[in-house]
């Protein structure tokens, strides 16, 4: 972790520690509590002390590597006071792999602190070795909680989706999330996924750990996966997104996306240079697709990532069909899934820009679009066209000839039917306000 991203992680724990602090009571110690997002993980862990008599007490314990004392706040003490983190001094020598872990050195201290399972860390990974100081008020069992941002908790989503019959009108979808533990430490506990950057929630890094600690949803609920109890040696864990997941039905489509989403423009305020998305001819392949049913309550908070269509073949064999991503940003409500499998031969679309207007006085943009396709085939064939309001996320359709659906923030779907050896004209006109 860079010495910049180390002192943004400290500032946000911090505020836990400066000011008033949230109060949460600490549910039974069960392990770590793991958020996972795109670019750092937040990570909360318990800490059990056992003591037969009052008084104060050190022990040290490791934290992840790049993980110091100015980047932990110790963010619930429970019945402890003066609990405070410090610098334990050089850290030792890490031995080969294969070799046994160091172990904590010897004490007369009647404190015995639970510390988290530890793993032989790669050779390159150094643990940071601080120390715990705290006041017992009697003798028992008490607990605390320290949280830290760790960059060394990395993962990816992969998805595939398996048709399970010969009319290929089922498939069955599947996925998993490797994360990778560069940390030096083995993590246990439950674990969230979030599929965004926490750089994007910097302003409420000590909300979402309160959150966690208290067993809150980090986040939009919307963008939240709930994992289980996980464990998480060194190197890579998989675990799967899907499990008992039942076939869907699967459908043959074509799709016609002629802009695709690299001109999106996030912001509230919409581009207003007229050239946007006129700029050279808009592509006229029409892809030949497989579109599946999405099932809400199972792809809520799943992350994004690449999906592969595979056909299962009567010898048990696998045969790729296509490949494309599931559950980007722009396709977050839509309530279809389509993967491409080649070009639709006898089939071109085309995409015209017919009128703009803009209105200062009324922070209006307005543009109105004609998507033609033409259809050589001897039978008629459904198209899915798909539209991309790159301009902004403020905007609102003013009329459409064709139903349209709203798939993301800045993409829609409409869907029409060309005839035989015809032709299917589709006319919508898109407003936006600032």
């Amino acid at each position: 972790m860079s010495l910049g991203a180390r002192r943004a992680a400290a500032l946000a724990v911090c505020a836990l520690g400066c000011g008033a602090r949230p109060h949460v009571r600490p549910r039974a110690i069960a392990g770590d509590e793991i958020t996972l997002y795109r670019d750092r993980a937040l990570v909360i862990q318990r800490i059990e002390l056992v003591a037969d008599r009052a008084g104060p007490a050190t022990r040290a314990l490791q934290l992840p590597a790049g993980v110091t004392a100015s980047d932990v706040e110790i963010i619930d003490r429970g019945e402890l006071s003066g609990a405070e983190l410090r610098i334990a001094g050089a850290v030792a020598d890490l031995p080969a792999r294969g070799a046994p872990a160091p172990q904590a050195e010897p004490s007369d201290d009647p404190v015995d602190v639970a510390p988290p399972p530890t793993t032989t860390p790669r050779p390159s990974v150094t643990p940071s070795r601080v120390e715990l100081d705290v006041t017992l008020p009697r003798a028992g069992r008490f607990a605390l909680a320290i949280g830290y941002a760790t960059d060394r908790l990395a993962w990816d989503a992969a998805y595939t989706m398996t048709t399970t019959t010969a009319a290929r009108d089922r498939a069955v979808l599947g996925g998993a999330l490797a994360i990778r533990n560069t940390t030096g430490l083995a993590l246990r506990g439950h674990a969230r996924v979030v599929d965004d950057e926490l750089g994007a929630w910097r302003d409420r890094t000590a909300e979402l750990l309160a959150g966690a600690l208290a067993g809150a949803a980090p986040g939009p609920v919307r963008e939240l996966r709930d994992l289980g109890v996980i464990a998480l040696g060194d190197g890579e864990t998989r675990v799967e997104l899907l499990a008992g997941a039942g076939p869907r039905a699967l459908r043959s489509v074509l799709v016609y996306d002629p802009i695709g989403t690299g001109l999106d423009h996030a912001g509230a305020v919409p581009v207003t240079d007229v050239a946007l998305g006129t700029e050279g001819a808009a592509a006229t392949r029409i892809s030949e697709s497989f579109e599946i049913d999405r099932d809400p309550r199972q792809a809520r908070g799943l992350p994004a990532g690449p999906v592969r269509l595979l056909e299962r073949r009567p010898d048990g064999s696998l045969e790729l069909l296509g490949a494309s991503r599931l559950f980007d940003p722009a396709t977050r409500v839509a309530d279809v899934d389509t993967v491409a499998v080649g070009t639709a031969q006898g089939v071109i679309g085309h995409r015209e820009r017919r009128d703009w207007g803009m209105i200062d006085g009324q922070r209006r943009f307005s543009e109105e679009f004609l998507v033609t396709i033409d259809n050589a085939r001897p039978r008629p064939v459904e198209v899915v066209l798909r539209e991309h309001l790159y301009r902004g996320q403020n905007w609102t359709l003013a009329y459409q000839s064709a139903p349209a659906v709203k798939e993301g923030p800045q993409q829609i779907a409409l869907r029409t039917t060309v005839p035989a050896r015809g032709r299917a004209k589709v006319l919508y006109v898109v407003v936006y306000t600032w």
